[in-house]
């Protein structure tokens, strides 16, 4: 480019019977800094390229039952929660990081006494409660397996009864942190199968209630961690499933390799979330969880939430 300008300001010097001096040169000033400029364009559309992608969502929901001499009885309830999903990952060429950041809170409040939903004698209670992060290193081996490294943490922010009297977790109690090293299979971008035969996972319990209690595995009186080492499988998959319908689903196994049998000692949790917009300002979702974990019980747990949402995403 520079060698082709050069030569038309010379030509153009050379012919002093259709330019002037002046002419020439303010030709050749306008020609240098419009090459310039082009330049620095391409360089800056370079630096623009997109190496993130960075989305966040929240959500909040409520609902208010109230009931006055109703033939067909009922009880009066109140409840909230708010939920929050962040994503922020990174691509270039071979290596890609995904990270993913999971909260939730609600409470609920029944009138059992008949006195009203706020009455003294009814109290709040909780049925939303999650912390969960997950963050994926992966690097390109072949077509579509990724070697990988992954870190997941789960806890919950407040205290959690059974019947309203026996205490079953607390903020950090449990907590769950699991690191592994395998291989991700990721044929398309919705869809992602990580398998791990190296994984650790330490479970901690701060309350001492319970650590004391005996459970999630904690052997002595009073611990406060468990180490285990094992197999770790998760499947991942994250797609608008039909239109203005978005689907979340996990499936995750966690076998312990001092543990026998194998099948009733593997650890399961399997969570879908659907979200279908009803229109610019409301969604509705169905979200359903079911886990087994042996430590806490021996008994498949369930949890199901159905409702309406004002959705805000940035």
């Amino acid at each position: 480019m520079k060698k082709i300008l050069l030569f038309l300001i010379l030509i153009i010097a050379f012919s002093p019977k259709i330019y002037s001096q002046d002419d020439v040169k303010k030709t050749a000033v306008e020609a240098i800094n419009n090459a310039t400029k082009k330049t620095a364009t391409i360089v800056e559309d370079t630096t623009k390229l997109k190496r993130w992608y960075i989305k966040n969502n929240i959500t909040f929901n409520t609902e208010q039952n109230a009931f006055s001499n109703w033939e067909a009885g009922g009880v009066g309830s109140f409840a909230f929660s708010v939920f929050y999903n962040g994503f922020f990952n990174y691509h270039r060429q071979k290596l890609k990081w995904d990270n993913s950041l999971e909260l939730g809170y609600g409470k609920m409040r029944q009138d059992n006494n008949g006195r009203g939903v706020f009455d003294k004698g009814n109290k709040f209670r909780k049925n939303e409660d999650k912390i969960e992060f997950n963050s994926i290193l992966g690097y390109r081996a072949f077509r579509s397996w990724n070697y990988s490294l992954l870190v997941n943490f789960k806890s919950q922010f407040d205290n959690g009864y059974k019947d309203d009297s026996i205490l079953v977790s607390a903020l950090l109690s449990p907590a769950y942190l699991t690191t592994s090293i395998g291989f991700e299979y990721k044929p398309k971008p919705f869809i992602s199968i990580l398998i791990s035969p190296l994984t650790g996972r330490t479970t901690f319990i701060y309350k001492e209630s319970l650590a004391k209690a005996g459970n999630y595995s904690m052997e002595e009186d009073g611990q406060r961690t468990f180490f285990a080492v094992g197999s770790y499988i998760k499947l991942f998959f994250e797609k608008e499933v039909f239109t203005n319908g978005h689907l979340l689903a996990k499936l995750e196994f966690f076998n312990d390799y001092n543990k026998t049998p194998f099948l009733t000692n593997t650890d399961i949790n399997f969570e879908a979330n659907l979200t279908m917009k009803v229109n610019k300002y409301l969604s509705a979702f169905i979200n359903i969880q079911v886990a087994y974990n042996y430590d806490f019980s021996s008994k498949i747990q369930f949890k199901e939430r159905i409702g309406v949402s004002i959705p805000l995403s940035f």
